[in-house]
């Protein structure tokens, strides 16, 4: 029973960074009024660009570098169609995530590349990964897994304790306050847009690299749209977004150990776990959200002059 328990708790953290990553970069992007409901899109292109790469040049860092570009390239039309031609932030997301749906599928069946990768081994911290129970879950991740814990330091400081991070939170409460003290507000959000993108692709890059060690069509699986619901869920700041990701990742993890221990439940039922965590603590968070106010001007395009 113990050992169950901490296989699951291993899975958990192992799987919570493709949810953590992307809803720390829709956070910057909320934060400063721009929605991206396309994230999921995001992750795709950066799943199916950073497994391409590293099977063809052997390089997984090459592959995450590649995956966090092609989030950043599909998160510049979003930027362009939403802050320059001020079209309907929530129609080009959409947009963005089917076109993203179909064409990483034809890339994927273009180059007809199938092979599995080593991918992102565990790592053995030394002393600390003997210790009983914690050892495991904490200390035998892989390199990623710590990389993501500190974005969550980094997010904080940049959104809480920089300067760039108050004008991103001020262009998103009020724009034209910002534009009059000589601030260039499509500027600034065209940069939390990109960082979005960044952070979307690198959790889609994680998917092919540290888990399935492969590509599958359509493997991010709504994980961008958990993300945009872990965004809401964590009052969009960093710390609370992380026991967001851990409470979804963990859902997600145990319904793969009740599938592996052969539970008598059909498994279209035990796929839903996840999703229908994620509609129960939205509910509940509906009686909370009063006191967790999103962005001013969350999903409202600004022109140069009005309030």
């Amino acid at each position: 029973m113990l050992q169950a328990i901490v296989s699951v708790l291993v899975a958990t953290l192992r799987t919570s960074f493709p949810l953590l990553v992307p809803s720390l970069g829709e956070a910057v992007s909320e934060r400063s009024g721009v929605l991206n409901i396309g994230i999921e899109g995001y992750m795709l292109m950066g799943a199916v660009s950073s497994y391409l790469v590293a099977v063809t040049t052997g390089d997984l860092w090459l592959g995450i570098v590649m995956g966090m570009l092609a989030g950043m390239a599909l998160s510049l039309v979003h930027a362009y169609l939403s802050i320059t031609l001020k079209a309907n932030q929530i129609v080009s997301g959409i947009a963005i995530w089917l076109f993203s749906m179909g064409f990483s599928t034809f890339i994927f069946r273009t180059v007809g590349i199938e092979a599995s990768i080593e991918g992102f081994l565990p790592i053995y911290v030394p002393v600390l990964s003997e210790i009983p129970i914690v050892g495991p879950i904490l200390f035998q991740q892989n390199v990623l897994f710590y990389i993501s814990l500190l974005l969550i330091f980094v997010f904080t400081i940049i959104l809480f304790r920089t300067p760039f991070g108050l004008t991103v939170r001020a262009v998103g409460e009020n724009p034209l306050a910002v534009d009059m003290g000589g601030h260039n507000v499509y500027l600034i959000r065209y940069a939390s847009v990109l960082i979005c993108g960044a952070m979307a692709g690198l959790g889609g890059a994680y998917l092919p690299l540290a888990i399935l060690r492969r590509f599958s069509e359509n493997m991010t699986a709504g994980r961008g749209f958990i993300a945009l619901c872990i965004v809401i869920f964590g009052g969009w700041s960093p710390w609370p977004m992380l026991g967001g990701s851990l409470l979804f990742a963990g859902a997600d993890a145990l319904q793969m150990r009740m599938q592996a221990a052969g539970v008598p439940v059909p498994a279209p039922l035990l796929l839903m776990l996840p999703y229908v965590v994620t509609i129960i603590i939205l509910v509940g968070v509906i009686g909370v959200i009063r006191k967790i106010t999103p962005p001013r001007k969350l999903a409202i395009p600004y022109i140069k002059g009005e309030a």
